[in-house]
């Protein structure tokens, strides 16, 4: 969601809604007002959010991507890798993710701002294990924000990605042509072009 209105996102919304007339006007702010803007019904919708991570609004029934979340810790912390079994400490993730709601076990976790702050806490011991969405986490080696050799990453979960509409009836024809139209992308897989334009994985291979 690139703030010019270049994207996936904004290339699959407009696929869905434009061809029935409805433009699709778009507006980058934190998410936690962007939520709030949908629920208090001052918004059509909000996109992000994973499955009944919230309440007061309609979900779409299809998600549109999928988060793949990574952990990051030293190497040499855990002595073979078996998934969340081996977590242990302290975790961290970036600021309303709630990952937690996730995990089957109830972890000690510490929320931060920025991946930045997360990455060197990591580094300096304070953090055992730190999540964050595959993209955002690989740029973030790449920048050279701590030593990538001296850790090892693993994937931990695997998140569908959601739609989040004011819950009235403007909305419910909104999400009613959502589902219909990815119904429909899905089964002729026409937006699988637009995942490769922009090297996302296509999340739909096992519908």
């Amino acid at each position: 969601t690139n703030a010019d209105g270049t994207g996936l996102c904004w290339d699959v919304f407009r696929k869905i809604y434009e061809p029935s007339g409805i433009r699709v006007e778009f507006e980058i702010m934190p998410y936690a007002r962007a939520t709030k803007l949908v629920q208090t019904k001052e918004a059509d919708a909000s996109i992000g959010a994973y499955l009944s991570e919230y309440e007061g609004v309609l979900f779409s029934k299809w998600h549109y991507t999928q988060d793949v979340v990574l952990a990051i810790f030293k190497k040499g912390n855990v002595a073979a890798w078996d998934g969340e079994k081996s977590l242990s400490g302290n975790l961290g993730w970036m600021r309303g993710y709630a990952f937690d709601q996730y995990l089957r076990t109830e972890p000690r976790f510490f929320e931060v701002d920025r991946r930045e702050s997360g990455l060197k806490m990591l580094e300096a011991g304070r953090l055992d294990f730190f999540f964050y969405t595959k993209d955002e986490l690989l740029d973030a080696l790449k920048q050279g924000v701590i030593k990538q050799d001296d850790y090892q990453i693993e994937t931990i979960l695997k998140l569908n990605v959601y739609l989040t509409f004011a819950d009235n009836e403007r909305e419910r024809e909104f999400v009613k042509l959502f589902d219909d139209r990815m119904a429909e992308f899905v089964k002729s897989r026409e937006l699988l072009p637009l995942y490769q334009k922009w090297g996302f994985e296509y999340p739909f291979d096992e519908q």
